[in-house]
């Protein structure tokens, strides 16, 4: 009830079963923390072609769009349109690691009106008496 998990076992890069398989695990915690744990990674990040896909490691807010394709009327092309990313130094994965992203403070923190309109945060927190939230 406090932790989601999802968990990628043996995958393999396309054209490259040789190298080994890849075991990783994202973790997205009730309190806002994220925790990425690497358990196998048969080869450096750095090593990985992007020349299919891209190669990325982090967080990213993003928004898709399904246009028509040209090509194909009843079809639809997927635009990807990524506003904000923090990115993980792909050098610094291996084997046996793990990255954990905490969530910075926020006005959504506070669970009372008095805690709120108290806050110390630089974000101007007011509470909404509809809602019962600080924001």
């Amino acid at each position: 009830g406090t932790v989601f998990v999802v968990q990628w076992d043996k995958v393999y890069l396309q054209g490259k079963e040789d190298v080994g398989s890849f075991t990783f695990q994202a973790a997205l915690h009730s309190s806002g923390r994220i925790v990425f744990g690497y358990k196998e990674i048969p080869v450096p990040v750095l090593q990985i072609s992007a020349s299919q896909h891209p190669v990325k490691a982090g967080l990213s807010d993003a928004f898709m769009v399904l246009n028509p394709s040209p090509d194909v009327p009843e079809s639809r092309r997927r635009t990807i349109y990524e506003y904000h990313r923090v990115e993980l130094d792909t050098g610094r994965i291996s084997s046996l690691s793990a990255v954990e992203f905490t969530p910075l403070p926020t006005c959504l923190q506070h669970q009372s009106c008095e805690t709120c309109l108290s806050s110390e945060l630089t974000f101007n927190c007011s509470w909404c008496h509809v809602l019962q939230r600080c924001c």
